[in-house]
């Protein structure tokens, strides 16, 4: 079971080392584009929800009720991330770029921020197929 835990910690340390990398391209103006962004949400919800089950299961013997226990903390957990990832993607905040709706055009990438009635796109420079500069190089205003 030793083996499971070193393989948690190795990817909270991936993930730890995604956002310090982050961090230090945001001290150039560049940040990575939403589809890592999205990836590493993903990956750490799993692993967030996997890992108190490995720990359960170290310490106590498998019975057949746990799966029931197991599989309603999925559906809150699932909850949890849908509630998280919608309102990342609608907050405004520049630092965190998690969105549910972005797209790739020639040397720009055009991120759909808003709610359903005031959306607004987003216009920033693509530096490379993941990293894009963190200033937004024009803002279009869309009223329904």
């Amino acid at each position: 079971m030793f083996k499971y835990l070193n393989v948690f910690r190795i990817v909270y340390l991936i993930l730890l080392t995604f956002v310090l990398v982050h961090c230090c391209l945001g001290l150039f103006g560049l940040s990575f584009t939403p589809g890592p962004w999205n990836f590493w949400f993903l990956c750490l919800c799993l692993i967030l929800l996997i890992h108190p089950w490995v720990l359960y299961y170290k310490k106590r013997g498998f019975e057949w009720y746990h799966i029931i226990f197991q599989l309603l903390s999925t559906y809150v957990a699932f909850q949890i991330f849908i509630i998280t990832f919608f309102l990342c993607s609608v907050d405004d905040h520049p630092i965190i770029p998690i969105n549910l709706d972005y797209k790739v055009e020639n040397n720009e990438i055009l991120i759909d921020k808003g709610f359903f009635i005031h959306r607004y796109y987003e216009y920033h420079d693509l530096v490379a197929p993941l990293i894009m500069k963190t200033e937004i190089k024009y803002t279009i205003n869309r009223e329904f």
